[in-house]
């Protein structure tokens, strides 16, 4: 359709009675006919049947089901005042609403109309529904928005795939892999009882490593268990005051029940004003369990034992915590893998433990939408700091590397 096809008097409401049938009825495109003063005074049947609008002669953003207010109205009659100033065809992709609701993403494809005197007429359109195309790539390519959207999809349906792996390594290591380690120490009891007596030092000496390790294999697992069940797990995200959590933490500590009496005691040196935050209780009274356990832990043959624990607020509003201890401290060079269970620092000769409190730590930082590093030198203490946002946030659960 062209500007000479156009009668004179496009302009004013009669011409909707004068006007021609629209090309193209039977068309996949929407065509559409659009006045000077932006109104819709012709279209195909293809048109009418997405939009179903009561009449014609109304306005464009209208006809589309654009409602008052809505940025993509705003969008339009921005793209159109565009075209009006300029003569070259424009192309303008709109999110729009078919009469029964469905939703599409639309290629609005207008050329502005002039008569002989240059006198701007209206706008020639066609519209294509991008989602009823097979060659659509080749035809437009899609919008960032619509790339991320395609992206968010495939992250979903790989986030339930990988959901329901959980669920079946979780139950392998509840249930399956426990079966077997149950047997091996029912079958070394009976093979105790079976040769008692005869006086066989290296029959006990076997035993006793098979039960050890046995026993060290099933607290790996049990903790493998708990990491998947921290992965897991929803949290309860309310307001905890951390005072209160650190004061009942160091009373319950395993490695501080264990140091005893005759080593020396620990200078502890806590901010009195430790703030309330935002996450989930009791995966943060684990998370201070397993940093200050590891302090204690660390210093236990030390002199003159120091613990500090302070927080700072960051320049981007986040907490900022830090644990720090004048222990043994570690090699930095072997610290790649430090937050991996099972990840030791020291041999367990040296420290007992299975190497999986930071770990832990880090999962559940991650969680509250934070990070935790660690900093430390061999004899020259170890320093864990660790972030918290103000408003808790889901973080990565299933990432077990």
């Amino acid at each position: 359709m062209t500007s000479a096809d156009l009668p004179a008097s496009l302009n004013t409401p009669s011409a909707v009675t004068t006007w021609p049938p629209v090309p193209g009825e039977r068309s996949p495109l929407a065509l559409i006919l659009v006045t000077a003063d932006r109104h819709v005074c012709a279209a195909n049947e293809t048109a009418t049947r997405w939009f179903n609008p009561p009449r014609l002669m109304l306005p464009l953003a209208r006809f589309l089901g654009i409602p008052e207010h809505d940025p993509r109205g705003e969008a339009l009659q921005a793209f159109l005042d565009e075209l009006k100033a300029d003569p070259r065809p424009g192309e303008l992709r709109l999110n729009l609403f078919r009469a029964n609701g469905e939703v599409f993403s639309a290629l609005l494809m207008a050329t502005p109309l002039r008569d002989a005197e240059d006198s701007h007429l209206g706008f020639d359109a066609v519209l294509l529904d991008l989602s009823r195309w097979r060659d659509r790539e080749a035809l437009v390519p899609r919008t960032e928005v619509e790339v991320l959207q395609r992206r968010l999809q495939a992250a979903e349906r790989s986030l339930g795939l990988l959901r329901r792996e959980m669920e079946g390594f979780s139950q392998i290591l509840g249930h399956d892999l426990r079966a077997p380690l149950r047997h091996v120490l029912a079958y070394l009891r009976l093979l105790r009882e079976r040769t008692e007596g005869l006086g066989d030092a290296a029959i006990d000496e076997y035993a006793a490593g098979i039960q050890q390790a046995s026993s060290r294999l099933g607290e790996m697992v049990e903790a493998m268990h708990d990491y998947v069940h921290l992965c897991r797990a929803q949290l309860d995200v309310q307001d905890v005051p951390l005072g209160p959590v650190v004061a009942s933490v160091l009373g319950h500590l395993p490695a501080l029940r264990e140091r005893g009496a005759a080593r020396a005691p620990i200078d502890w040196r806590i901010a009195p004003d430790l703030p309330t935050v935002r996450g989930d209780p009791m995966l943060l009274a684990q998370l201070w369990r397993h940093l200050l356990d590891n302090a204690v832990k660390f210093t236990r043959d030390v002199a003159q034992p120091v613990v500090h624990v302070g927080w700072m607020r960051g320049n981007d509003g986040s907490l900022v915590f830090h644990v720090e201890d004048n222990g043994v401290g570690f090699d930095r060079q072997r610290a790649e893998k430090l937050f991996l269970l099972f990840q030791r620092q020291h041999h367990s000769t040296a420290f007992e433990g299975l190497g999986v409190g930071l770990a832990m730590s880090h999962r559940i930082v991650a969680r509250h939408g934070g990070c935790l590093s660690c900093d430390a030198t061999p004899d020259g203490g170890c320093r864990v700091r660790f972030t918290l946002p103000t408003d808790a946030v889901d973080g990565p659960g299933f990432d077990l590397g």
